[in-house]
């Protein structure tokens, strides 16, 4: 895979195209650290690598709970989700 094409280079881009002033990011492995890394807020869940947790802003419940979906229904209003 082309170095360029990752997570992190995505968002870049659609912050680019979208002119996004906010990224929130939801995820749970290793590889997605330099998209934390970029990301305005970001969260683990709960089943997430230890190693990614310690890049999160706070930390959801696990996918198998629906962290994500439940975080969105909490919170996506103030971000106009």
């Amino acid at each position: 895979m082309p170095k360029k094409a990752s997570k992190a280079e995505a968002i870049k881009r659609l912050k680019e195209i979208w002119h996004c002033d906010r990224v929130v990011s939801f995820e749970d492995a290793i590889n997605d650290i330099p998209m934390f890394e970029i990301s305005d807020e970001c969260y683990a869940v709960a089943n997430a690598a230890p190693e990614l947790k310690a890049y999160a802003t706070g930390e959801v419940v696990s996918n198998d709970e629906d962290g994500v979906a439940k975080w969105l229904l909490a919170f996506g209003g103030i971000f106009g989700v």
